[in-house]
């Protein structure tokens, strides 16, 4: 529903149920009345004619931008009914006269006073809250509650902490969700549900038959705001927390907490994860183009299904995000012994990097090698070659950031007489050493291509594991050189920025 042009309430009011009669008129249209048809074309074979099968498939045939879904649908099912080939079976009296009388009952449903009526009656069905207690259990009826608590500390994210809380709907049901829909509309930056709070208001007055009815509406209305009594369920999680320990004969004693959901921070946490912005950031990076923003990632990121197909009866929020509740990873950073300069090893790869920190991706690359073996590495396929790179890459990142450690440390830790790291690798981890000789060489060698080989050969030792189930092909070696060199280059490229600032200053 367009809202921009609304002025009064009895406009906003109006076009919030016409929206929601059109919403059902064109889900009956789409979901019942044409897809029977389309399912008596296809039994009768009708599909061999090419435009007969375009006509039905969502994919070739769309709205144009100026339709709106329920015009396209309505288009539709009068371009249907001009098909001069019609199967038999299909009763064309009865689709019109079910289509007539479910249009007259929509009319019905949605005629303002009569929703008005229902709706106030069954108000109290419905609930503005942080904490929603159907998220754990859909059974469970106790009410969920509104947090307005302003105590924060720092080391502590919970629902206070948010800037802005997003306040979720909790329904008895999911028939009640309209409801929410409606005390929710918002006119001119003033939501419509505080109004209700002043029984005397008169917003709902054009359509009430008198000053009684008004009343009994704004008192109905006004129940969704009232919060319940607070009260446990046996289907809540309950931990017994122990207070005061018990000696000699004496009991201990406990608080009982209850564990609620916060529903606020579950979804400001879903749309930081979802970010229209980030999705375009995200784009580019898989396509290795160039993007404005940062790449924001939540690695190890995991989600809880809380409900089953119909999300919005637990919450109006728990539909959007699919049923989910999505977790942070709490695992511990990957245990790093004190950094020392890798001095007394041929290649930096063979210890530089710990396993746990790249494990998962080379697990999960491996896997999908293995499954392809006999197709090659699937490069042709942009899907599979998509994956793939996105688990190197992950691989790579790591590496580099590894690298990075070891770049930082003291400069000039590989001028040692007994070294035995190659010099191509030495160009490539301590990149800041001063001596002229070294810098020089390091310039004028090729030792990025070098580095990109053992990253390279370290891979593929990696992907063979101990069973040797996997056997790395010249494919695979002319890829992982390839997709290391392109942000080998970049850090390299950033390193002698640094190092060209520094001449400049002495």
């Amino acid at each position: 529903m367009n809202t921009e042009n609304i002025q009064t309430w009895n406009d906003m009011i109006r076009g919030f149920l016409q929206s929601k009669q059109d919403a059902e008129e064109e889900k009956y249209l789409k979901n019942t009345l044409i897809k029977s048809v389309a399912k008596s074309y296809e039994e009768k074979r009708y599909f061999g004619k090419q435009d007969l099968k375009d006509f039905f498939d969502p994919k070739k045939n769309k709205k144009e931008e100026s339709q709106t879904s329920l015009e396209f649908q309505r288009d539709k099912y009068f371009k249907m009914q001009q098909f001069t080939q019609k199967p038999k079976n299909i009763n064309w009296s009865e689709i019109q006269f079910n289509y007539q009388k479910k249009y007259e009952a929509l009319q019905k449903k949605y005629e303002a006073t009569l929703w008005l009526e229902d709706a106030a009656a069954n108000a109290a069905s419905v609930s503005f809250a942080t904490h929603v207690v159907k998220l754990t259990h859909s059974k469970i009826d106790s009410p969920s509650f509104l947090d307005q608590i302003d105590t924060r500390k720092p080391a502590y994210l919970t629902t206070s902490t948010l800037k802005e809380k997003i306040i979720d709907g909790a329904v008895a049901g999911n028939q009640y969700a309209p409801i929410f829909q409606f005390l929710e509309l918002e006119l001119q930056g003033k939501k419509l549900a505080p109004e209700f709070e002043n029984e005397n208001n008169t917003i709902l007055e054009p359509f009430a038959s008198n000053e009684a009815q008004l009343l009994t509406w704004n008192n109905g209305f006004k129940q969704a705001l009232v919060a319940g009594n607070l009260a446990t369920h046996p289907l809540s999680k309950q931990i017994y927390f122990p207070v005061k320990q018990g000696t000699g004969n004496s009991s201990t004693h406990y608080h009982l907490l209850c564990q609620v959901t916060s529903s606020s921070l579950a979804q400001t946490m879903y749309e930081a994860f979802f970010d229209a912005d980030q999705k375009n950031v995200k784009k580019a990076y898989d396509k290795n183009v160039f993007a404005s923003n940062n790449k924001v990632s939540f690695p190890g990121r995991a989600h809880l299904s809380v409900t089953a197909s119909n999300h919005s009866n637990a919450s109006q929020l728990n539909g959007k995000r699919g049923g989910k509740l999505y977790l942070l990873s709490a695992q511990p950073p990957v245990w790093q012994s004190q950094l020392k300069p890798p001095i007394y090893s041929k290649s930096w790869f063979d210890r530089g990097i710990p396993l746990a920190a790249v494990k998962e991706d080379i697990t999960y690359l491996r896997d999908f090698l293995l499954r392809f073996e006999y197709l090659g590495l699937s490069t042709k396929d942009p899907k599979r070659r998509r994956w793939i790179d996105r688990w190197v890459n992950r691989i790579i990142s790591n590496v580099l950031l590894f690298a990075e450690a070891i770049q930082n440390l003291p400069a000039g830790w590989s001028d040692n007489s007994e070294i035995k790291l190659k010099p191509e690798q030495r160009y490539f981890l301590d990149p800041y050493r001063a001596d002229a000789a070294f810098r020089n060489n390091r310039k004028t060698t090729d030792w990025q291509s070098t580095v990109c080989s053992d990253f390279a050969y370290w891979l593929n030792r990696k992907l063979s594991g101990k069973d040797k189930k996997f056997t790395p092909q010249r494919e695979h070696t002319r890829l992982w050189r390839s997709l290391m060199k392109q942000p080998l280059r970049e850090s390299s490229d950033m390193i002698d920025a640094a190092l060209g600032s520094q001449e400049e200053k002495a």
